[in-house]
């Protein structure tokens, strides 16, 4: 029988992240990974969470459409199952993807419009989630802006500024220096989920997790040290798109850095009193680890 809380995907950042803070809360956790159990399926879910009041849906698969469409939806369909199996409560990490191109900053009640075949994706795992309520799921929403952190080596800021600056290089901004992009620090998702399980007001509901005023790519540049730093345009993204596969995967998502990208999480940080980590201090330590995974704590 597992504990009272199980962390799915839970060696990837936002899954050690929140194993962490369940961890400092006191609670009993038990973290799994996809290579200790095959989380697409339904039955070895429901054995993982056997005995489970709550579980956190925390996974990172690779980067490519073809993956996610493959994968996701088994993913969450063999969750859902193992938790309406156990009566486990859900909490589901989510990203901004469903809303697509929006006007304006994001909030809870921006209406799904994916823009992307991604952003459709993640939309029909909305819609499994919202027909799996009718059948007796509990599930709440924690979602969150691009995130970026220790170890957290999907990140694009991780990436293309932070382990270039620790590695002597002119870091890089996508598009645009100058538009205003929210990030959200990935031990603030982690706290942020752990709230999610525990607080009885969160249920059901669907969360943008503290994250800080947005400032521009420049600006976050200067607050990790960059003299001088390059910027990616749409031409340069396209012309790698030919070669590159990452390049391809990412240039359907280029809408994010051409616009204003504004994430608002004031509903959570009023409700629960818990705010984010300043950009300051969170781009500090993020430089300590860079892409690296921090030594557990």
């Amino acid at each position: 029988m597992s504990s009272n809380h199980v962390v799915l995907g839970a060696t990837g950042v936002v899954g050690r992240e929140t194993v962490n803070a369940l961890t400092a809360a006191g609670l009993p956790v038990t973290g799994v990974s996809r290579s200790t159990a095959d989380l697409r399926d339904s039955a070895a879910v429901a054995e993982v969470l056997d005995g489970a009041s709550v579980a956190y849906l925390t996974v990172g698969l690779p980067y490519a459409l073809k993956t996610w469409q493959a994968d996701w939806p088994r993913v969450v369909r063999a969750t859902i199952d193992g938790c309406l199996a156990g009566g486990t409560h859900l909490v589901y990490f989510d990203n901004v993807y469903a809303y697509g191109a929006s006007e304006g900053p994001m909030t809870e009640s921006t209406p799904v419009g994916p823009s992307s075949r991604k952003g459709e994706l993640r939309a029909s795992l909305l819609t499994m989630l919202d027909e799996a309520r009718d059948r007796g799921l509990e599930v709440t929403v924690g979602r969150s802006a691009d995130f970026y952190g220790p170890g957290a080596g999907t990140s694009v800021f991780n990436s293309f500024a932070i382990d270039r600056i620790r590695a002597g290089k002119k870091p890089t901004w996508l598009f645009d220096a100058h538009l205003p992009h929210s990030m959200t620090y990935t031990p603030d998702i982690g706290r942020a989920l752990a709230v999610l399980g525990t607080e009885i007001d969160a249920r059901g509901g669907v969360w943008h997790l503290p994250t800080a005023p947005a400032l521009t790519g420049a600006e976050y540049l200067e607050l990790a040290g960059a003299q001088k730093y390059a910027v990616m345009s749409a031409t340069t993204m396209r012309i790698g798109a030919l070669f590159n596969g990452a390049a391809r995967e990412a240039l359907e998502m280029a809408y994010q850095n051409t616009a204003p990208y504004i994430f608002d999480s004031s509903a959570f940080e009023r409700e629960f009193g818990v705010g984010p980590t300043p950009y300051a201090e969170g781009i500090a330590a993020t430089l300590v680890h860079g892409s690296s995974a921090p030594t557990p704590r």
